[in-house]
């Protein structure tokens, strides 16, 4: 069996994703991370081109653990990725007053071996833009970057499940 193949069934089997589709080199589905409340699209990257093995219990833990977040280590995660944004932007003006915490949603994920990537819309204050945070291992915020929307991926939302199968099943058809 083909090694992002028994992955992808090793996440089904652990129940972290829901609706679990390979893709390329990665695998993706819906996940709920508690401590936001909302469900998101959740790719984990085994790095096959750069690894010699794939180590799927390490990646199973890897996405316990970011689902599991506790609000309080949200709360640092947000205020991190907000800090290093207000210290780049430093004293220029802005004309919306919305506070970035309160601004970032949280779109997609992406689990590493040993690193995390959130994306982020903030419709309000970056309405063109996605904000990109990477994470180490321990959850703490390494780098911020904060993308034109021209280079990011296109976010499409289901209504439900079955409405994200039936987009998936077509798009496989075709």
């Amino acid at each position: 069996m083909d090694p992002i193949d028994q992955l992808k069934n090793e996440i089904v089997r652990s129940g972290l994703h829901t609706a679990a589709q390979t893709d390329d080199r990665f695998v993706h589905g819906a996940a709920r991370i508690r401590a936001v409340g909302i469900d998101i699209m959740a790719n984990v990257d085994p790095e096959l081109d750069d690894r010699s093995d794939l180590d799927s219990a390490v990646l199973l833990t890897a996405i316990e653990r970011l689902l599991a977040i506790t609000p309080a280590q949200w709360q640092l995660i947000i205020d991190s990725i907000a800090q290093e944004i207000e210290e780049a932007v430093g004293n220029q003006s802005l004309e919306e007053t919305t506070d970035l915490r309160d601004d970032l949603t949280l779109s997609s994920t992406v689990v590493f071996h040993d690193a995390f990537l959130l994306s982020f819309a903030a419709p309000k204050q970056f309405p063109d833009s996605w904000i990109r945070a990477q994470l180490d291992e321990d959850l703490v915020v390494v780098d911020v970057v904060v993308d034109d929307n021209d280079d990011a991926i296109e976010v499409v939302e289901f209504e439900s499940y079955d409405d994200l199968l039936n987009h998936l099943s077509a798009a496989k058809n075709h």
